[in-house]
């Protein structure tokens, strides 16, 4: 199972390929619109990044197994962002692009709820920026379907099960619930990523027990939940 945890270090490696192609998509994309001899401009943390309601808090330093594709290659002093949402709307999904005297980095994140701080993992396994930011910018997506979370029960029964209770007045059908890993620690969400479960259809009062992958109770968190 993977696991995450913090830390600052110099490593002497040089990100400037990525960074040369991230910038030329940015420019396709008429994402950063920023004229060639525009003056650049040192940003402090807490940045909002135009375009959102999303505010990036800070780059940490990541060390562990990159989850965000699935594909665990293991990172030394990978690029995380922590942005934090001050929205009162559910974000579906999220682009951010974070352009810094080494380079552009690109964070992408579902399920971000109102209110709530998440790390997201640099989409291309570049390496911590230790220069300055000089722009922020992105997109995002708000949730269109309705939250289900309130008319459905959530109780932990040991480390990876958790029972769904449907405590509404009427039948649920084909429910999916979607949630991320939780450092309670420092209340935040971690992963751009999102896992999902299906819990099928239940009626008034009816339960069913899961075991959702790469769910572990107290290190979890489900967000919303959707229905038909």
């Amino acid at each position: 199972m993977w696991y995450i945890y913090f830390r600052r270090a110099v490593l002497a490696v040089s990100g400037f390929l990525t960074s040369a192609l991230l910038a030329l998509s940015l420019v396709a994309w008429n994402t950063l619109p920023v004229r060639a001899d525009a003056p650049r401009k040192e940003l402090s943390f807490p940045i909002q990044i135009e375009g959102t309601d999303l505010i990036a808090e800070g780059f940490v330093s990541y060390e562990g197994d990159y989850f965000e594709d699935k594909s665990e290659v293991f990172l030394v002093d990978g690029a995380a962002l922590c942005v934090y949402n001050r929205g009162d709307r559910h974000i579906d999904f999220a682009s951010v692009y974070i352009e810094t005297l080494e380079g552009v980095y690109c964070f992408e994140g579902t399920c971000i709820p109102p209110h709530a701080k998440v790390m997201i993992l640099e989409k291309y396994k570049s390496l911590y920026p230790h220069g300055s930011v000089c722009f922020a910018a992105g997109r995002t997506v708000s949730l269109d379907h309705e939250n289900a979370i309130d008319r459905l029960q959530i109780s932990p029964v040991d480390m990876g099960k958790v029972e769904i209770r449907n405590i509404s007045d009427t039948a649920m059908y084909d429910i999916n619930l979607y949630y991320k890993q939780y450092d309670s620690s420092w209340d935040t969400l971690i992963g751009g990523i999102t896992y999902v479960v299906s819990a099928g259809d239940l009626q008034a009062g009816e339960s069913v027990l899961l075991f959702p992958a790469n769910y572990v109770n107290g290190y979890s968190k489900i967000l919303y939940a959707t229905v038909k």
